[in-house]
């Protein structure tokens, strides 16, 4: 396992209108001591995203230069989202270009895995049939791309915190491992697999070690980050009331081979300037023990 972080970590800035260019975080990143990167390309609808410009293609080809002058691997990436099984959404034309971009950034830069978020359709049944049936045929023809460019799609649990019931425990579609991991095998691809987001499995209130056992080789990508619970904060570990001693040994005993990565942008983002890689070094030092719980190493 490598230490990795999404691009994010540093990005924002406290107005959340001003951004910190990526090829800038990268070069950031890199001499703070990350091992590789996840190319946060979830907010490609704003303007200081350069993959909605005419120019994106060049912009991509930038990122696949630095990566290798710093020798700093993009080792997964994260797609833009919104709830794409919603009927008629008028969101759909903003976004689906920008997600067929990303998908093809990532091919083109050769980034193992980029996830995606699945959707959720409005008034499902508890089971989610309709919900499954689809999210099924939205990512298909995006596996089909994918496979093109020889990389794979990690979808990611999801999460909710509220209108659960006896019957219903989330309102929202593979918001369990159960739901990921089933949605995942009715492909019968290679090609895709899951993005286990810790944060949000602690709000949902899973016994992440047992969810992870299950998922066991299915697991591609990780989202590393601590919550309170009550909200997805995106905060470092050991700020929130992730157990994290507990549940990352569960890693190496299912043979997992991908990164530990950050998305832990809100320890970062209200920070002033001065002092940003100052914090993004602490994060680097937590990462290190992660990494040796994760591999036995600490406990």
């Amino acid at each position: 396992m490598r230490l990795s972080t999404s691009t994010n970590l540093i990005a924002f800035r406290p107005d959340w209108v001003s951004y910190i260019p990526t090829l800038d975080s990268m070069r950031r990143l890199k001499k703070v001591g990350f091992d590789a990167v996840d190319l946060n390309i979830s907010d490609a609808g704003k303007g200081f995203f350069r993959l909605a410009d005419d120019d994106w293609k060049e912009w991509v080809d930038e990122i696949g230069q630095l990566s290798r002058d710093l020798d700093l691997p993009i080792s997964q990436a994260h797609a833009p989202f919104y709830n794409a099984i919603e009927p008629e959404s008028a969101k759909a034309e903003t976004w689906e270009p920008l997600i067929r971009r990303a998908i093809t950034a990532a091919g083109v830069l050769q980034i193992p895995w980029i996830v995606m978020h699945p959707g959720t359709y409005p008034d499902d049944t508890y089971d989610f049939k309709e919900s499954k049936r689809r999210n099924y045929d939205y990512f298909m023809p995006y596996l089909e791309l994918a496979a093109e460019y020889g990389i794979g799609i990690a979808i990611e649990n999801m999460a909710d915190d509220i209108r659960r019931t006896y019957l219903r425990p989330s309102a929202v579609y593979c918001s369990t491992h159960l739901e990921l991991a089933d949605l995942i095998d009715s492909f019968h691809m290679d090609n895709v697999g899951a993005c286990w987001d810790f944060g949000h499995a602690n709000l949902m209130g899973l016994d992440q070690r047992e969810a992870l056992r299950y998922l066991g080789k299915r697991l591609k990508a990780t989202h590393v980050a601590d919550n309170s619970g009550m909200h997805d904060d995106h905060i470092m570990p050991f700020q929130g009331t992730i157990d994290w001693r507990r549940i990352l040994p569960v890693l190496s005993q299912i043979g997992y081979d991908g990164d530990l990565t950050y998305e832990i942008h809100n320890s970062t983002s209200r920070l002033p300037d001065d002092i940003l890689d100052d914090v993004a070094v602490l994060a680097e030092k937590v990462g290190r023990y992660l990494l040796n719980l994760a591999e036995g190493k600490a406990s």
